[in-house]
């Protein structure tokens, strides 16, 4: 049978001390939590009775409202295993919050089609890559916001690290992609802003510095005999030809067409002017 509990989770406190109260359900060595919507400091909650100490000024309202969450918790939890024997503990937290949870990946692939047409293709793809390796790191779409906690980014980036061979500044874009969906799910009111992890993760940049052709460098290069019709000759023009355009990308060099050029204004999606 699962377990219920109300667990304080201190590693997320605020600035000013209070940290969010949990319903922490275990099953089949799983685990997940609901927000209670109270935030406590930890001089204020008792683990061991489970209810809030006296030295608050509103202890005594706040026990009675927590008892009963974890009744009618525990109950849901009676209920659906009574009637389902195999319940996984993602049904059981949906019947305890009483509403579907976000999933994130459906909430990210989704966010992302709505701002397709705001931001350029390579931003586009880049979004999508990157949620898309977040993925393959989780092995699974059953993951929710509130899945997403400090110590499962850690693992994350360690995976990066370790597994994919990503350096510092990949590691912290893959982060910072997710970081954009939460904070765009909390301005839409879908996760509350305490939910927000990322905060407490240090990000770091690679230290090696760019290597930029010089002009003898580049004029050799145009000048380089290949071979006309070859993919070589083909990557080497559009490579001068950003360089000669102001330093576009090559994600917007490669959507050029005829109908882009006006001999009076160049554009350049990175900027729009």
């Amino acid at each position: 049978m699962a377990s219920v509990k109300l667990i304080l989770r201190t590693h997320q406190a605020d600035q000013t001390g209070h940290s969010p109260l949990y319903i922490r359900i275990i099953k089949d060595r799983k685990t997940k939590f609901i927000t209670t919507g109270v935030k406590l400091k930890e001089s204020e909650w008792d683990e061991v009775k489970q209810k809030v100490k006296k030295n608050h000024s509103n202890s005594a309202r706040m026990n009675a409202s927590l008892s009963q969450k974890i009744a009618d918790a525990e109950g849901q939890v009676v209920d659906m295993e009574r009637k389902v024997k195999t319940v996984s503990i993602k049904k059981l937290k949906e019947a305890i919050k009483g509403k579907e949870m976000v999933n994130f990946f459906q909430y990210a692939e989704a966010r992302c089609e709505k701002i397709k047409g705001s931001i350029s293709f390579g931003t586009y793809k880049s979004y999508v890559q990157y949620i898309k390796k977040f993925e393959k790191f989780t092995g699974t779409r059953d993951v929710y916001f509130d899945d997403i906690t400090v110590t499962f980014l850690k693992d994350y980036m360690a995976f990066m690290g370790n597994s994919l061979k990503n350096g510092a500044t990949t590691q912290r874009y893959s982060i910072m992609i997710l970081a954009i969906m939460f904070k765009e799910a909390i301005k839409e009111d879908l996760i509350p802003e305490y939910m927000y992890p990322f905060s407490k993760l240090t990000l770091k940049k690679d230290t090696e510095k760019r290597v930029f052709l010089n002009k003898d460098q580049i004029e050799i290069l145009t000048n380089l005999d290949l071979k006309e019709g070859k993919k070589a000759d083909l990557w080497r023009d559009l490579f001068i030809f950003s360089i000669y355009a102001g330093g576009l990308r090559f994600s917007d060099v490669i959507e050029l067409q005829y109908t882009n050029y006006n001999p009076r204004r160049t554009t350049n999606q990175k900027s729009n002017s």
